[in-house]
């Protein structure tokens, strides 16, 4: 898994753990609330583009190296 990927996996996590939080103990208002949990999913799909961008461009690279397809 690259670096990204792991970046993605732990702003699901943190996602997660602040929507229990939220629901259990409630530390932030409900605005606060929002503005971290939209943060989180902004930041978590700038994470999984970024993943699937490098991905496709190793697949890329992999296929324009290969001499078979000439």
């Amino acid at each position: 898994m690259n670096a990204a990927g792991v970046v993605a996996f732990a702003l699901f996590l943190i996602g997660a753990a602040l929507f229990l939080a939220q629901l259990w103990l409630q530390p932030w208002s409900p605005d606060t609330f929002l503005k971290l949990a939209a943060t989180d999913g902004v930041l978590l799909g700038v994470a999984v583009v970024v993943a699937f961008l490098a991905r496709e461009r190793r697949e890329s690279e992999r296929l324009r190296n290969r001499r078979e397809l000439d």
